[in-house]
């Protein structure tokens, strides 16, 4: 019976995902509310294939609607029947006229994030009367990871306009129980008609090396991305080798926020007031020779505190002045990794939520998962105006820039 069982559950699993897969791959863009609603209809679905199980005499009887009203919006359920009626409810169903309150909602979201204790957990289970156990719980969470793992692995659009990555740094309780040091390592893009979304996201324990970037980048390649106009990240350790490898005619702007608040650490006062003057001018420059003039004065007020510091930039000149080369309106939308910022600051509220650690790798990536649907829901919802005032342009650009790589 427990083999019977499982092969149900993974076949509720395996339509998820394969719904999943499609809606990504026809661009439909896929939100915390459907996706808590997809569980939902897919969770009630396995329910009745077990009862099935259970009682052989029964048949099921197609489905009928119904709808849950939550602050975020509404769920169109459909709610498994058998035939002798009343003999089958599925126990995650509010009873029927009973108004969905918050500690419902909150549920819901707290079964997709973990963002609940256990104990909490079971308490508002009990203030719900509904009868889930640990186990239960559990499985709910099995089918968001499923379909997260869809996710991280879905097609992605050839051509993309920016690509930015950045890291988040947390700890993480590990399958020995020791709390380790990780870094997640999220990439947002902006696609050619404006719009950012979530392109992948990599966790790894200890620092970034050459090997790992060259996984990240073969990860968005096997997945269909092959022009990208322009990268912008940290100076992470191998990366600027790797997307000039990988990525040969695409623009690589390194952070100049991450630039400034390396110098506010490396310089002293007075070097760092006048560093962050000159860096004003450089985001102000109209051309690049200009930008150019002031980045050498600026090299040379780091070489007066860290000669060594002062090379690593000079090297790396080309990159931190890539966005001088950009039309002037949307210039501020590409010298900094800010677009991933936001994930950043939302999976530290998640952390600290969860007791400063996240118990898990499951349990970081199911919480990561839940705001980056969020997140791309928003996004998804109007484009960036500078951006999108400029496509003819860019696409010029880019059928100039990636049309030259074709002819040679």
């Amino acid at each position: 019976m427990a083999r019977k069982k499982e092969s149900e559950k993974g076949k509720a699993l395996k339509l998820l995902v394969q719904d999943y897969l499609k809606q990504r791959e026809e661009g439909t863009p896929v939100t915390v509310l459907t996706l808590i609603q997809d569980i939902i209809n897919a969770y009630m679905q396995t329910e009745r294939e077990l009862y099935l199980q259970q009682h052989p005499e029964d048949y099921a009887n197609g489905f009928y609607n119904r709808t849950l009203s939550l602050t975020m919006g509404q769920l169109d359920v459909k709610v498994p029947r058998v035939r002798t009626g009343k003999s089958f409810r599925p126990s995650l169903l509010p009873e029927k006229w009973k108004r969905v309150d918050k500690d419902y909602e909150n549920l819901l979201l707290a079964l997709l994030s973990n963002g609940y204790s256990r104990a909490k957990i079971k308490k508002t289970l009990e203030k719900l009367k509904l009868p889930y156990s640990e186990e239960s719980i559990e499985e709910l969470v099995n089918l968001i990871y499923d379909k997260l793992d869809a996710y991280k692995t879905s097609p992605l659009s050839e051509e993309m306009f920016a690509v930015f990555i950045d890291a988040y740094h947390s700890k993480l309780r590990d399958d020995n129980g020791k709390i380790v040091n990780i870094s997640l390592y999220v990439a947002v893009g902006i696609n050619m008609e404006g719009y950012k979304q979530i392109v992948g996201w990599w966790v790894k324990k200890g620092k970034e090396n050459r090997g790992f970037w060259a996984e990240v980048l073969q990860d968005l390649i096997f997945r269909g991305l092959s022009k990208v106009f322009i990268f912008v990240t940290d100076d992470f350790n191998g990366l600027k080798e790797l997307i000039a490898r990988f990525f040969p005619l695409s623009d690589h702007q390194l952070c100049l926020v991450h630039l400034k608040r390396n110098l506010k650490r490396t310089l002293e006062k007075e070097e760092f007031k006048e560093a962050n003057r000159l860096l004003r001018r450089i985001y102000e420059s109209d051309t690049r020779e200009e930008a150019l003039n002031y980045w050498e004065k600026l090299l040379e007020v780091v070489r007066s505190i860290n000669p060594q510091l002062a090379e690593r930039y000079r090297q790396r000149t080309d990159n931190y002045l890539a966005f001088v080369l950009y039309p002037e309106d949307i210039r501020k939308f590409i010298y900094t990794t800010n677009p991933v910022e936001s994930v950043n600051a939302g999976l530290e509220m998640m952390r600290l939520e969860l007791g400063g650690y996240f118990p898990s790798l499951k349990t970081l990536e199911v919480n990561l998962f839940v705001q980056l649907s969020n997140l791309n829901d928003r996004w998804m919802r109007k484009p960036i105006p500078a951006i999108r005032g400029n496509l003819y342009r860019i696409r010029q650009l880019m059928n100039a820039k990636f049309t030259t790589e074709e002819v040679v």
